[in-house]
């Protein structure tokens, strides 16, 4: 009996209703610049440009012609965006460490120098 309750079961499969598939989803109001659709899906974010590049620079690629852009400037080459933004997200960071290592410096020279 353990075969009839397999076929009742596949049965049961080919009786559901086959899934619609849906169109194009239109969830972006900045066309892609290559083909003007407006379905869009997150494109790929480099781990170094981290929050804050995210914040500035939204990489999205289109689901029709699968080109990359920027939605927030979907005109501009996104590679140079995110070069751009490394670079000036890095400098950030060195002066930030740099002006620490120095003010500490000046923090012990001036404890340090009055006995």
């Amino acid at each position: 009996m353990p075969d009839d309750d397999y076929d009742d079961d596949r049965d049961d499969e080919t009786r559901r209703p086959a899934r619609r598939r849906r169109g194009p989803r239109n969830n972006t109001d900045v066309p892609c610049p290559e083909c003007g659709a407006r379905s869009v899906r997150p494109g790929p974010w480099p781990w170094y440009l981290g929050t804050i590049g995210a914040m500035v620079c939204r990489a999205v690629i289109c689901e029709e012609c699968g080109h990359e852009y920027d939605e927030r400037k979907p005109h501009a080459h996104l590679p140079t965006r995110k070069r751009n933004l490394a670079i000036v997200i890095n400098l950030l960071g060195f002066v930030g460490i740099v002006s620490v290592f120095v003010l500490l410096g000046v923090w012990i020279y001036f404890t340090m120098g009055r006995r």
